[in-house]
């Protein structure tokens, strides 16, 4: 199914840091986009150049930047899912339910056997004030693994954070 003429932000509500976008819309994109409101959607898979907001949702997708932002699951706040027999999304976009099983967890990871994924309410943050990248080079991988089992004991971390065997 082509969704490529789906990419467009519907609306950025800053109030309640929510924006409303069309699935097909590549990860890249959504991001330069958000920028002009002055927020991002912090989700990014590896695959973000190439992948779309509908297929991160349909696989229940984690980025990089989890720590900071979560993965898509945390993100999305509401759907619009489209099938043979109708349309379907929630009556609100409130990220929490008292009742009843949750549309969004459903819909979440169906791989498209459900139906097809046409827009979604995600949570949105302020663009970063600064953005800071490094390396760090360790003498063999088993110093970078008791690196990284040490870094998840801390209560602060930085939003990305990856162990590389270049063997």
């Amino acid at each position: 199914m082509d969704m490529s003429r789906m990419t467009k932000i519907i609306w950025v509500d800053k109030e309640n840091m929510l924006a409303c976008v069309q699935a097909g819309i590549r990860g890249q994109d959504l991001e330069r986009d958000l920028k002009k409101y002055g927020v991002v959607s912090g989700h990014e898979p590896d695959s973000s150049e190439f992948s779309t907001l509908g297929g991160w949702l349909s696989t229940r997708a984690s980025g990089m930047k989890k720590n900071t932002y979560g993965n898509i699951e945390d993100i999305v706040q509401s759907m619009t899912l489209v099938t043979s027999v109708g349309t379907f999304s929630k009556k609100d976009h409130w990220p929490r339910v008292s009742a009843g099983p949750d549309f969004d967890q459903l819909i979440l990871g169906h791989e498209g056997n459900l139906g097809v994924i046409t827009e979604a309410i995600i949570r949105v943050r302020p663009v970063p004030e600064v953005m800071n990248f490094q390396s760090i080079i360790f003498p063999n991988f088993e110093i970078g693994q008791k690196f990284m089992e040490e870094m998840a004991k801390q209560t602060l971390y930085p939003t990305s954070l990856r162990l590389v065997d270049n063997i």
